[in-house]
């Protein structure tokens, strides 16, 4: 009689090294017939805090489990979610809360584990012995992607220029107030453009830490024209919040700024106009006391609607000339984004230019719109202007990670029409 031994479990992801906006597949093999498991992911970030999700699964008949196609049962998600266990990471419990997920470093990947557990579990990992493990590698930055600081006439950004000679088509990448990221600008020099991730507000290079004005958004853009590899004729704008409502100005009311199209994300633009820097503090002034949820979460979306608009401090978008993307979420609870995007569409029918808008509203999706796959944060801490508040920023779970895959991918479309 031969005897059988009992089969190593094994489990084992595809890619293992792969841009951060690209799908992988996940599967495990040898366990026994409708065993239950728990398949857990972590990655530490750069300021060493850890950050874990974990789902439950059963294997099939053949002792296999394919994260694509299987539904989990438990654990952080429900239902058929292929990269869930990169949109519901979180924070540990027991360490720092409340904070982004925010790499400094774009030239290194995030490192990112994944373990296979026997049973359906929901903590006490550390105490126990995984049945087998894998690493993935994801990247912000393809190979051949140059990343160059940027410090000319005053401007202070990174320019991330894409393989190859060019000429590039081009992006000025613009951030919200809570200051200045390079990740997404690296994903889109992967993707082809030549991207300059530019520093506005709270950074230690610029004179004025509460927001540079519009003139060195002006600056900005010349810089970016000039660079060689990049095409002068093809540029385009990108920007989230209140890095969106200065981009709408740029494209509306600058006659030297014609940008071929506009990409705006979750913008406050009917409610404020930018002007020459100290955002934060006008903002501050301009609004009654924020009111906190029953967590103790700042809302700002509310007391910016009971100011109302004000035609003399709103932005004016009719002199728009190029195709613009607008971008909602229906549940940001940080600025009234679907009532700026509102007013933007008006004023743009208004002039008959209606035809250059697309706008793309998500359900259930809050104002942290980032590329696709990164952790989906509800709330996180934010310097408002001077003191740490945790700023309720909305989003629920599949909803919001399903607007972060879905948006980019039309942003990449959009930006392959128009560049």
């Amino acid at each position: 009689m031969v005897s059988q031994r009992r089969r190593t479990p094994r489990v084992w992801a595809r890619p293992t090294r792969a841009l951060m906006d690209e799908p992988f597949q996940l599967e495990v093999a040898c366990l026994p017939p409708h065993c239950p498991v728990t398949l857990r992911s972590t990655l530490y970030s750069e300021g060493n805090d850890l950050w874990e999700a974990f789902s439950h699964y059963v294997s099939d008949e053949t002792g296999r489990v394919n994260v694509s196609k299987d539904e989990s049962l438990g654990g952080l998600y429900i239902g058929r979610e292929p990269m869930g266990l990169l949109w519901s990471l979180r924070l540990a419990v027991g360490g720092r809360q409340n904070i982004r997920l925010r790499k400094k470093n774009i030239q290194t990947p995030l490192v990112v584990d994944i373990s296979l557990f026997d049973g359906h579990n929901t903590d006490n990992f550390n105490t126990q012995t995984a049945l087998a493990m894998t690493t993935m590698e994801r990247w912000y930055m393809a190979p051949g992607v140059r990343r160059i600081e940027v410090r000319e006439n005053g401007v202070v950004g990174t320019l991330f220029i894409p393989p190859g000679p060019g000429p590039f088509p081009a992006l000025l990448d613009v951030w919200g107030l809570a200051g200045f990221m390079e990740h997404r600008a690296a994903l889109l020099a992967s993707r082809g453009y030549a991207c300059l991730a530019l520093a506005y507000i709270n950074h230690p290079e610029l004179q004025l830490g509460s927001g540079m004005g519009i003139s060195y958004f002006q600056e900005s853009w010349k810089l970016l024209q000039s660079v060689p590899q990049v095409s002068a004729d093809r540029l385009g704008l990108l920007g989230s919040c209140f890095g969106a409502a200065i981009l709408i100005l740029m494209a509306s009311e600058l006659p030297d700024i014609s940008p071929r199209c506009l990409v705006a994300i979750n913008s406050p633009s009917g409610f404020f106009k930018p002007g020459e820097g100290k955002y934060l503090e006008k903002m501050k002034k301009l609004l009654p006391e924020p009111k906190l949820d029953a967590n103790g979460h700042l809302i700002t979306k509310d007391a910016i609607l009971a100011v109302g608009i004000d035609l003399e401090r709103s932005l004016q978008a009719g002199g728009i000339q190029c195709p613009t993307l607008l971008i909602v979420g229906e549940d940001d609870q940080n600025v009234p984004s679907i009532e700026s995007a509102q007013r933007l569409e008006a004023q743009m029918r208004a002039v008959g230019k209606g035809h250059l808008v697309t706008k793309l509203s998500y359900p259930e999706a809050g104002h942290l719109i980032e590329p696709p796959y990164h952790p989906v944060l509800r709330c996180s801490t934010f310097i408002y202007p001077d003191q740490p508040v945790t700023m309720l920023w909305g989003g629920v779970g599949k909803s919001h990670a399903a607007a972060q895959e879905d948006s980019w991918r039309r942003i990449l479309e959009f930006l392959d029409k128009h560049l």
